[in-house]
């Protein structure tokens, strides 16, 4: 039972300040800004400044059975940090520091509550010489709930997902035990998950469910001296059906890629800033592109780094695709109408992470949700198909982005729904959109999705061996014996 008995006791945890029940404070965390899952409800917000804080608030928790929802920024298009069941929102943005930065190695060593303006940041400043993988997000959001939720970073074709990403993690478990998983539970040393069991597993893909992470050690890479940002094109009413083949070749060629993916040209124009009222609804049957494909290829001297490019320009004209350099492409658009596509990379003055702001504001309401899956590479070009028929079929214009990660072995696609989220008629269409798409796309072989919100996770749950199912309940009852952490998420929600 929550009340100013346990308001007082999480006070002396963390301090008057940084505890509030007062109903202008919590409403800021009953829901995921832009989402258009339903709203929950927080009873309490708190902002525990260190690990042993997190732990004795669990325990308290633990002690009045209140639910505790990990959170960062409230910005994650699922809603799987929204409070379902009420209780304590845990705001960990207190919890940002970079703590170890070791480059003979290649990691930093950072807080859980971190975002990725802080990160960046940081390295920008202390090691320059190196650099993070950046997910599609603000700066103001959380670096390690990305990585534990499987986000796609900048660096993604050599590093895979975020979850790749993690070397070792401390963990608040929902007894309020802290653990460590990884080469820091038997050393100083945060340089990777081998030859030990791989506990971080206990962690990753479980949003925050079996326990709050309050460090993690996340890979970092040197900027080697030569990079080119190209942008490709695919000829005038031709689409993913012929640029997709050409990155899938791109990828396995083994040409210094660390970057590949590609957007339609919905997706394009939202880069763009344009209202989705003002864009055409289906390019392809104006014989428009419905392609944009983004390649970055990196290396350490010049000549390595001219005989890649050759190869990718040849790999591309061979297939009759126009291929720019970044800066060669930006010359193509108006300044009004390049949006945040100057923003993107080193070539046009830019760097990740930036404001996302067109992608939200594509409807002009500030709503936008995704049904975004890892799936087979195979696999593509029919998402999209089946997405952008639904998408029209509700007069939305089709926004679809994929990107091929860890060498060609797999691939995410997603395909982006706008609304007003103050319009209630305009957010339940959007509702009915991603489930008719998820519906479609789901029986793909391989389609998984990422941060799925509670309708989808059931989809999972049906499909899964039983006996696979049983263990993952069991290990949430172990970690969460007071079922406390997030309660009504994740794929081990009784």
């Amino acid at each position: 039972m929550i009340n100013s008995e346990v308001v007082g006791e999480l006070g002396k945890i963390v301090g008057e300040k940084y505890v509030s029940d007062r109903p202008e404070e919590q409403f800021l965390y009953h829901y995921d800004f832009i989402t258009a899952e339903p709203e929950g409800q927080c009873d309490i917000a708190i902002m525990p400044g260190s690990a042993e804080e997190v732990q004795e608030i669990v325990k308290l928790a633990n002690k009045h059975k209140i639910p505790v929802v990990p959170w960062v920024s409230g910005i994650n298009y699922g809603g799987i940090a929204t409070p379902r069941r009420g209780g304590i929102v845990m705001d960990l943005r207190r919890l940002n520091r970079v703590l170890e930065v070791n480059e003979d190695d290649m990691y930093a060593v950072v807080e859980g509550g971190i975002t990725w303006a802080d990160f960046r940041g940081y390295l920008n400043k202390h090691h320059p010489n190196f650099r993070i993988g950046v997910t599609f997000s603000p700066p103001g959001t959380g670096v390690v709930p990305s990585c534990l939720c499987y986000g796609m970073f900048d660096l993604g074709m050599i590093g895979g997902t975020g979850a790749e990403f993690i070397n070792g993690l401390e963990v608040v478990l929902g007894s309020g035990e802290l653990v460590r998983v990884g080469s820091c539970s038997l050393s100083d040393y945060w340089y990777g998950r081998q030859p030990l069991p791989d506990l971080a597993g206990l962690f990753i893909g479980w949003e925050g469910t079996t326990g709050i992470v309050t460090k993690a050690a996340i890979k970092i890479w040197p900027k080697l001296p030569f990079r080119t940002d190209y942008f490709l094109a695919v000829l005038a009413g031709k689409g993913v059906e012929i640029g997709i083949p050409v990155l899938l070749k791109l990828s396995k060629a083994g040409l210094g890629i660390c970057d590949i993916l590609m957007v339609n040209m919905g997706w394009s124009q939202s880069f763009q800033g344009y209202d989705q009222k003002n864009v055409s609804l289906d390019p392809v049957a104006e014989g428009n592109p419905d392609f944009v494909g983004f390649v970055t290829t990196q290396a350490y001297t010049e000549k390595q780094h001219e005989a890649q490019c050759e190869a990718i320009e040849a790999i591309c004209r061979e297939a009759g695709m126009e291929l720019l350099s970044a800066k060669a492409a930006m010359g193509m658009f108006s300044k009004k109408s390049r949006g945040i596509l100057e923003h993107w990379t080193p070539g046009t003055g830019g760097q990740l992470p930036f404001q996302f702001w067109g992608c939200w504001n594509f409807a002009r309401g500030g709503g936008g949700q995704w049904i975004g899956s890892y799936c087979s590479t195979r696999d593509i070009v029919k998402y999209y198909e089946l997405s952008r028929e639904i998408c029209l079929k509700y007069k939305k214009p089709p926004q679809f982005y994929s990107r091929i990660l860890f060498g060609g072995h797999y691939c995410v696609a997603r395909t982006n729904i706008n609304f007003n989220k103050n319009d209630p008629e305009d957010v339940e269409n959007a509702r009915k959109i991603l489930k008719e798409i998820h519906e479609a796309v789901e029986p793909l072989g391989g389609v998984v999705m990422y941060k799925p919100p509670t309708w989808a996770v059931q989809t999972y749950k049906d499909k899964t061996l039983p006996a696979t199912r049983e263990l993952i309940e069991k290990i949430r009852r172990v970690l969460d014996p007071n079922r406390i952490l997030n309660p009504g998420q994740g794929v081990g929600d009784e």
